[in-house]
């Protein structure tokens, strides 16, 4: 018995609220959506700092060459839907003129339809899913409905996982600082503050991740500097 719309985005609900990595949640996206649309290309680009774009769960190296191209150039559907419009449809790219530049070059790497949908959380943009097509046509208008239905499933995904991966890296943070400076208040014999006042000198004066100087202290019993002479005497 096949799903209805309705069971199949509230099974993709449940599989995400237990994703516990960004990756892990996109991928799980970008295949439930190709599914979906059928088609064999996608791959969701995500919006950072300073303008920066970033390609996530992409199902192809052709889908990660056309949205490179795309966020280079500045230029082409997925940019557009992710920093101006909803959704973006193209049902032939070697006729479209709204991109001069990155048409030509996606219909070279086989692409001759993309639909692009939004994604929007927390009162802003987040980024823009994309679905790439092979042949003229091969996404209808029905498939912009579905599309933007689909989006708004995968942000709200990508924003609740990104949050719980942001918590556990903190956590695992503060976990790790904690076990070296009790690894540094045995050994010579400080305080707590003593201690993390000792890995914060290293963090400054090698210019180095405190986690870093953390992680070899729990690792190796024994600050970077230490660690960095004892591997140098053993290549001699």
């Amino acid at each position: 018995m096949h799903e209805t719309p309705d069971q199949a985005f509230a099974r993709l609900a449940l599989e995400l609220s237990e994703s516990t990595t960004v990756d892990q949640s996109a991928a799980q996206i970008v295949a439930f959506g190709m599914a979906t649309l059928d088609t064999q290309f996608a791959g969701i680009t995500l919006l950072r700092g300073q303008g920066r774009c970033e390609s996530l769960g992409e199902s192809d190296p052709l889908v990660l060459k056309a949205d490179g191209l795309q966020h280079d150039l500045r230029e082409g559907p997925c940019v557009d839907a992710a920093t101006t419009s909803r959704t973006v449809l193209s049902a032939d790219l070697a006729a479209d003129r709204r991109w001069p530049r990155w048409g030509p070059a996606a219909v070279e790497l086989g692409f001759r339809s993309i639909l692009s949908a939004e994604l929007h959380a927390g009162g802003a943009r987040i980024g823009a899913i994309n679905f790439y097509g092979s042949v003229v046509r091969q996404f209808s208008v029905e498939d912009v409905d579905v599309a933007q239905l689909f989006a708004s499933h995968a942000a709200a995904g990508l924003s609740a996982v990104t949050v719980r991966e942001g918590l556990q890296n903190a956590l695992d943070s503060r976990t790790v600082i904690g076990q070296a400076q009790g690894l540094l208040m045995e050994r010579f014999g400080v305080d707590a503050d003593q201690a993390f006042a000792i890995l914060r000198r290293y963090s400054q004066d090698g210019n180095i991740r405190l986690t870093e100087v953390a992680g070899t202290v729990v690792e190796r019993k024994e600050l970077p500097e230490a660690a960095s002479r004892r591997r140098s005497g053993e290549r001699e």
